[in-house]
């Protein structure tokens, strides 16, 4: 049998690897249109803002360490369509295009990041964060002493992360963003919290502006927006990112609009054979049990591996859908949040409700550190209690708590059943009813 993986980064990856360990014989091979496979791009704002000076670190597996499991991997090869009725793929390569048939087809092409359609957006200075090449030049911009005014266009999880970077590069930062507030996927308390973090660390927040033309002059560049103009010197656009799939149009794939392919929980798509993942691909929401567009790189490596085992006919059985479990650190202020909150709740027409309670970190008798005030706000069924989401901040020892609410929500615990849970306690990390307990035993259902 042979696979033929379109991308070769996590998901392309991980499906490559665990084909060849589970079945040896098969004929696999990759083609990625970059030079790179298999990094970590959620350390990009680290290694911008100087906690990583090394941007190797990030190469999690080199090529050549791919290709001597047997994996016929082809770097600056890329895919320009599929020809679905006879099995093959027509790739450009250096030298010209050449098609690759194949009996299984994985469509693992990752995601771009947006850069909307405005004037002055070629110009010199303005940059995206997705790929270590995107890394590399603006750690290098950021690195000029003469660049001290940096606009971030974005108000979401790396668009805070690299507020956070250029904070550490002590430069003068504006934040803009469309909406009214930073953080749309959680709940207003939390996004006032985060902008209050950033404006207490001297960053200029313009929200519920968008930007609408760049313009250049001696080397400045000026943000126009409907409410003002705003002079920078390198301008961050971080505005989310869009699938890689246009190569696909007019293809028989179900996708979403945003040009996402739709899977079900196998990551089989519409078209006998060919599957997707990864931030190209939806995954099966756990709680809606449809499929949503999560690209977070957690989904992305198990969903290659859940792409593998369904080739080989050996489907997994543990995997129940996705809930956009995610944490990211404001400065000093960290947010989680996994599952629904309650208007997501009562906009799939769930009866919900939901608490905020605000508890310690750890026993108040332990006081080096000192105990950190946790905001919890849970989103549970109403009659039964069933939880189905979660959020929570704090300035320390608070996001990692996020992980026991995503696994109480994928066993479809109660409120009840989560408040008397045998937590771990020992006074330097939590309370012998530690913060999650007084959350679930808040609930009222």
């Amino acid at each position: 049998m042979k696979i033929l993986i379109l991308g070769g980064n996590a998901a392309g990856m991980s499906a490559a690897g665990r084909l060849l360990r589970r079945a040896p014989k098969t004929k696999v091979v990759v083609v990625e249109k970059s030079g790179e496979v298999s990094y970590g791009a959620c350390g990009l704002p680290y290694y911008v803002g100087g906690l990583n000076q090394d941007l190797d670190l990030m190469r999690i597996r080199s090529a050549e360490a791919f290709r001597a499991q047997g994996i016929d991997l082809r770097l600056f090869h890329c895919v320009k369509e599929v020809d679905f009725s006879q099995r093959e793929a027509v790739i450009q390569a250096a030298d010209g295009c050449y098609r690759e048939a194949f009996d299984q087809l994985l469509i693992a092409t990752g995601s771009s990041a947006i850069l909307p359609p405005l004037p002055g957006i070629a110009l010199p200075g303005v940059y995206t964060l997705k790929t270590l090449a995107d890394g590399a030049a603006l750690q290098a911009a950021l690195a000029l002493e003469e660049n001290r005014q940096v606009a971030i266009v974005g108000g979401g999880y790396i668009g805070l992360e690299l507020a956070e970077a250029c904070l550490r590069l002590h430069k003068q930062i504006r934040l803009f963003e469309a909406q009214e507030r930073l953080l749309s996927g959680f709940d207003p308390e939390f996004s006032e919290a985060a902008a209050e973090e950033l404006r207490e660390h001297g960053v200029s927040l313009q929200l519920g502006e968008a930007i609408e033309r760049i313009e250049a002059h001696n080397g400045q560049k000026t943000l126009h927006t409907p409410k003002g103009s705003y002079p920078a010197d390198v301008v961050i656009f971080a505005i989310g990112v869009r699938p890689n799939t246009a190569f696909l149009a007019g293809s028989p794939l179900d996708m979403l609009r945003n040009g996402a392919i739709v899977t079900n929980a196998q990551m089989q798509t519409s078209v006998a054979g060919v599957y997707a993942a990864g931030d190209c691909a939806t995954v099966m929401h756990r709680l809606l049990q449809k499929p949503a567009y999560l690209p977070l790189g957690t989904n992305a490596n198990k969903q290659g591996r859940f792409a593998a085992d369904a080739m080989l006919g050996r489907p997994y059985a543990g995997y129940r859908g996705a809930l956009g479990t995610a944490m990211l650190r404001c400065v000093q202020l960290e947010l989680a949040k996994t599952g629904l909150t309650e208007s997501e709740a009562r906009q799939a027409g769930i009866d919900a409700a939901s608490v905020t309670v605000t508890a310690p970190s750890h026993a108040p008798y332990y006081t080096q550190p000192l105990p950190i005030p946790i905001t919890i706000k849970l989103c549970f069924k109403r009659g039964d209690g069933q939880l189905l989401g979660a959020q929570l901040m704090g300035r320390g020892e608070s996001a990692q708590r996020i992980n026991v609410f995503a696994c109480a929500i994928d066993g479809g615990m109660t409120t009840a059943q989560l408040g008397a849970a045998d937590l771990g306690y020992a006074p330097p990390f939590s309370s012998v009813w530690d913060a999650i307990h007084i959350a679930a035993n808040a609930a009222k259902p």
